[in-house]
């Protein structure tokens, strides 16, 4: 199933995140560990779904490599980890609209993973193209390609409980309200 994000980034946003590179780094460290978390919390939450746990902890493991890499950027930089998560306004204005039902809930997770995935590939490739420090442009722009596998994975997991009509019907109402919220977001240099 393909993702069309309902707002595009504007180019020029790379452009302040480039201004705040460091602020950036420390958010997208952030990123991944959430990630992983979340895989492996659904596995938590839904341990009879056992046709994507083996997927579910190997994405939360290639994030945490993920991670790994956005840390060594920040060592060479002489930056430290947030002590704590920084409040996330972009799933804030996402998860209120997130089903409360059990399978419900586990279909709106996944769908809004692989679009959160989307949103992160779209901005990984804009920070690609604008970065000129060579180690900034290589790496975002090769983590770009290697997102761009995990975009639809959530939703390909979905296919194993859900039907693909349910699926697509849920995908467009959730990107519609993340293209609200994000439009509505101001720029910052943050994934999301």
């Amino acid at each position: 199933m393909e993702i069309k994000l309902k707002y595009d980034t504007p180019k020029e946003w790379a452009n302040q995140v480039l201004e705040n590179l460091d602020e950036f780094l420390q958010d997208h460290a952030d990123a991944e560990r959430k990630v992983s978390t979340m895989c492996m919390s659904i596995v938590a939450k839904y341990p009879d779904r056992s046709k994507i746990i083996a997927e579910l902890t190997q994405t939360a493991v290639e994030e945490l490599l993920h991670f790994k890499q956005v840390y060594e950027l920040m060592q060479k930089r002489g930056l430290t980890l947030n002590g704590k998560f920084n409040q996330d306004t972009y799933l804030k204005g996402i998860l209120p609209h997130v089903r409360t039902s059990r399978d419900g809930r586990f279909l709106d997770r996944l769908i809004i993973a692989s679009i959160a995935e989307m949103r992160g590939v779209e901005r990984f490739k804009l920070v690609g193209e604008a970065a000129e420090e060579e180690d900034i442009k290589k790496f975002y722009t090769n983590l770009y390609q290697q997102e761009k596998a995990h975009v639809d994975l959530f939703l390909k997991m979905a296919t194993h409980y859900f039907s693909e009509e349910e699926i697509k019907e849920r995908l467009e109402e959730l990107l519609i309200i993340e293209g609200e919220v994000t439009s509505k977001l101001p720029w910052r240099p943050a994934i999301h």
